[in-house]
Order: C-alpha cells, then sequence, then structure tokens
C-alpha cells in the first residue's frame, strides 16, 4: 500500500472515530487478499467434543451454579441493538409492492405458493393473537382508523401503515428489544421484559441483585434505557429483586473501513471515507469494558412466556454451574504450577485435567516439551478466559456449530463456526459441515477474571484474521464490506471452550413476526 493512500482529511475522520491509519490499512489488505478460510477437522458430536450431562451431574452442577450466583458472581449481557426489520421484511415487501393489500392481490402478485403470500396469510389469520395487537388497535383508534373494521373489509393497507411507519408503531425500524412479544392476563411483555423476568431466577446473588446488562444502539439509547428502567420498576417489586442496570453503544472505533472492487477505500459521495459497523463481534469491546466475573450471554430474541421459563432456566444454571466448577479446578492448577513444591506428578495431573476437561490435543502437544516448557505452556493454557457454550441438536435452525478446527500450526481447538467461515467450494469442508449434528443457539457462559480476580483483557484472545467479508451497495455502487472476528466465534478464538449439549426446547428464537405463534411464545394466563 502507498503512503498516499489516505488523505490529510482522511486521517482527520479516522482520528474522530478513534481508528488508527495502520488499523485502516490491515482491514483493506484482507479485503484485498480474501477471507481466510476456517480449516475444519469434523464435527463436534456427544462423547467428541460435546458434553452429555446425566441427571446426577446436573445437579451437582445447579448446585455449583447456587453457590457462585449466591455470591454475587453472575451478570447478564444482552446484546440489544438489532432493529426489527427482518421480523417485519415479508410485510415490508407486499406494503411495498402490492397497492390494494388483500389476500388475493398477495397471491396475485407473489403466487400462491410463495413464501412472501404464505406468511402474509398466516399473520392476518393470527393477527388477533400477537401481543402487539392492542397497542396497534390503539394507535390506530387514536387516529380515528377501527383496526377491527379494516380486518372485516379484508383490505389491510392501513394495518400494514400503522404497524410498520412512522405515524404508527413504527416496528420496523423498532430495536426487537422493545416489540411486544408475549401477551399474559392483563399485560404484554416486550422481549426485554422477558430477559428481566429470566435473569431474576438465573443471576440474582443472595443479596436479590441482579445484574443486567444490554447493548443498544445510538439512536434507540434514550428509549430502551427509559424502557428499561420502567420494567425494572415494575419487575422488582413483582419478583422481590433490586435491578441494576446498565446500558452501552457499540464504539465507533469497531467501525470497518470498505474498500471498492479494486481493493481501495469506497467513498462516499461526499468524498469521505465509508466506515460501517463492525457486526456482533464489535461487542467484544462492550463486554470487555464490562470487567464482569461470570457472564450469561443470550440473544434479545431468544426467550418463552412464564410456563416453559423452568427447563431454560434450569439449563442455564447448568450451563453456569459447569463453568464454576472448571474455573474452579483450573485456578487450582494454575496456583499449583506457580508452587515451588511442583513435582512431576503435579505435572501429569494437570495434563489429565487438561485432557479430560478441555481439549486432549493439548495434552499430546506438549508431552515432547522439556519439562520447563511443559510448565509455562501448561500455565499459558489454562490462564485464559473460559466460555462454556450451550449445543442443541440440529433440527434445520440457522446459527453456527460446534467444530473441532485446526489452526495454522496444526493445533486442534473447539470452535463455534458460521457457515460464512466455510469453503463452500471445498468438497471436503462442505461434507464435515453437512455432517455437523448440533448448532449453537448463543447460550454462553463467560469466565472473565484470572485465577487472581483480576478481568482478562479479552482483546488479547481473539483471532483477528476471522474476519468476514460480504458485497454491499451504497449509493448504487458495490462495495466489500469487512466485519470483525465474530463475538462467540473468532472474537473468542483463543478461549478455553467446553460445549454441553442442552434441550431444543430452550432455544426459542424470532426471526419473523411469526415466529411468535411457535408454542414457546404463545400468549399463557399465568402470572409471576
Amino acid at each position: 500500500m502507498t503512503d498516499d493512500l489516505f488523505t490529510p482529511a482522511d486521517l482527520e475522520q479516522m482520528e474522530e472515530l478513534g481508528i488508527t491509519e495502520d488499523e485502516a490499512k490491515r482491514q483493506l489488505t484482507i479485503l484485498e487478499t480474501g477471507q481466510r478460510w476456517i480449516a475444519l477437522e469434523r464435527p463436534c458430536t456427544p462423547g467428541d467434543g460435546i458434553a452429555i450431562l446425566d441427571p446426577e451431574d446436573q445437579e451437582r452442577f445447579i448446585s455449583r451454579w447456587q453457590e457462585g450466583a449466591d455470591k454475587g458472581r453472575l451478570s447478564a449481557f444482552l446484546p440489544a441493538s438489532g432493529a426489527a426489520t427482518r421480523m417485519f421484511a415479508f410485510l415490508q415487501r407486499i406494503r411495498n409492492q402490492v397497492e390494494r393489500v388483500t389476500l388475493d392481490g398477495t397471491a396475485g402478485k407473489f403466487g400462491q405458493s410463495s413464501d412472501d403470500y404464505r406468511e402474509f396469510r398466516v399473520f392476518v389469520e393470527s393477527l388477533e393473537e400477537f401481543a402487539f395487537f392492542e397497542p396497534l388497535a390503539k394507535v390506530m383508534g387514536t387516529a380515528g382508523t377501527s383496526l377491527q373494521e379494516k380486518l372485516q373489509v379484508g383490505v389491510y393497507n392501513y394495518i400494514l401503515d400503522f404497524l410498520l411507519e412512522p405515524r404508527g408503531l413504527h416496528y420496523s425500524s423498532r430495536p426487537k428489544a422493545l416489540i411486544p412479544f408475549h401477551r399474559y392476563s392483563d399485560h404484554y411483555r416486550t422481549a426485554l421484559e422477558e430477559h428481566l423476568v429470566e435473569s431474576a431466577q438465573t443471576v440474582r446473588d443472595q443479596k436479590q441483585r441482579c445484574r443486567v446488562h444490554f447493548t443498544v444502539a445510538p439512536e434507540n439509547q434514550a428509549e430502551a434505557e427509559a424502557h428499561g428502567w420502567e420494567a425494572a420498576a415494575k419487575y422488582s417489586e413483582r419478583l422481590g429483586v433490586h435491578y441494576e442496570l446498565s446500558f452501552s453503544i457499540q464504539s465507533l472505533a469497531t467501525n470497518t473501513l470498505a474498500a471498492d472492487l479494486d481493493n481501495k477505500p469506497f467513498r462516499k459521495l461526499d468524498g469521505n471515507l465509508l466506515f460501517r459497523p463492525g457486526g456482533h463481534g464489535a461487542l467484544l469491546e462492550n463486554l470487555n469494558q464490562l470487567e464482569g466475573d461470570i457472564v450469561l450471554i443470550k440473544n434479545i430474541d431468544n426467550v418463552v412466556t412464564d410456563e416453559r421459563r423452568d427447563l431454560v432456566v434450569r439449563h442455564q444454571r447448568i450451563l453456569a454451574g459447569v463453568l464454576f466448577e472448571v474455573q474452579h479446578e483450573i485456578f487450582n492448577y494454575l496456583r499449583l504450577l506457580q508452587s515451588e513444591f511442583l513435582g512431576a506428578n503435579d505435572v501429569q495431573e494437570v495434563l489429565d485435567f487438561v485432557a479430560r476437561r478441555l481439549n486432549p490435543s493439548m495434552k499430546e502437544q506438549l508431552l515432547s516439551c522439556g519439562d520447563e516448557e511443559k510448565v509455562a505452556r501448561l500455565f499459558r493454557l489454562l490462564n485464559r478466559p473460559l466460555r462454556v457454550c450451550g449445543m442443541v441438536v440440529n433440527r434445520g435452525e440457522p446459527g453456527g456449530g460446534p467444530f473441532w478446527v485446526r489452526d495454522a500450526s496444526g493445533r486442534l481447538s473447539l470452535q463455534v463456526v458460521e457457515q460464512a467461515e466455510i469453503d463452500r467450494g471445498s468438497p471436503e469442508q462442505t461434507a464435515i459441515m453437512e455432517a455437523s449434528t448440533h448448532f449453537s443457539p448463543v447460550q454462553i457462559v463467560c469466565g472473565l477474571r484470572d485465577f487472581q480476580g483480576q478481568p482478562f483483557d479479552l482483546t488479547q484472545f481473539v483471532d483477528p484474521a476471522a474476519a468476514f467479508i460480504s458485497r454491499k451497495t451504497e449509493d448504487g455502487r458495490e462495495l466489500k464490506a469487512l466485519e470483525l472476528p465474530g463475538l462467540w466465534n473468532g472474537g473468542m478464538a483463543y478461549w478455553n471452550t467446553i460445549f454441553v449439549e442442552v434441550p431444543e426446547e430452550t432455544f426459542n428464537p424470532v426471526k419473523t413476526i411469526n415466529d411468535l405463534l411457535r408454542p414457546g411464545h404463545r400468549a399463557l394466563p399465568r402470572e409471576q
């Protein structure tokens, strides 16, 4: 790259964002050389990378969770900055392309066998079952329009306008966290509220404190915080907990530089460089700044109603208990490795623990090392963040999967891998991907402090080359966009990792609005 790649105005723009020139050049290099594919060795399966816990073990881990929770070591981290645009995408397409929105008109435009028509039919036939039915009726009534009358006529233009557009609820652009998900006998709950209710059963301590952190978008920060504190006040009284909420936004310094198709910095029509949000991997910095101890991570849309919460909570507790137990062992072994009384039998014990609890290949890598090097490398291997990830049997849901991955040095490790990281041009790699039996529902428990109680610098355990490249458009021109290593993919590449199977009933994502009609989201009358 030439030294005149950036103008003084470019450097000033980068300085305002907190991005160095060297970092911008590094990103351009990745965009030019292309995405590095992950080298899959084999999928993780039960007994080979994925632990299956028997009932006796589960009860022990729940006891471990209780001990750690009582001490106030737990908190929840919930990425909540995403807009609900995708949830309502098929409705937006219909509203944009059908002049008089009826079932027949939609079928005529898209075809009766099209996904959009089928989804739309389900939506209109089930509209009264959604938790947002009452807010929609209210906003339409305030504007002098009757929702029931529009339903009876069977023309849905006004309904979609008031659901999606700014003059109504504007759900197509609102944060998914603030969309009403579930209806109860006398109220409805947003996704954010359901996470507050769930966290009271997973991270509450002996003093009834409940620490929950949300990442939010800058444009929605005030609204999200107001809703969060209002909900916290309501559920504090109902559930007998004291919520300690915190919020953060994605740092502009985690935005990434776009490139044109000639691999030069992409410039907007005003001549400024185009920096785009760096994907969910950018939230690693938010997690790092939180300086938590044991942190539970879930997606904002993965919640259930009260009646189905017990199973979800049970397995969140189990995952946390696994982490508490393994972390306790790791900390003891780290202290042992520093002891002046360390003997050969002790080193063998640590090696056996690593093979049994973490990664059998780690032990194999160390067998040929000399004694001093073996101890030093064991210490480095153990003294890093720890994560325990729930894994669900693959039923065709989207998401990353658990794999054994081989790095450039030939070392094997457990990784969550997205399909976008896999070379689909390789028959061998594609076959390994398609043989996967499980996927990641993003139910992760993280140990973020070392054996001396100090927060890890999480940026030291990232694989910076594990970035995603995609094609986008801006001002009608094609560009190459770069996403930072995913939060639970390359962002956690050098963590110690444990995969545990959890029931598929614990995974209830809402990718489209009709997913709220699934059993896990059905309106139920029972109160907390």
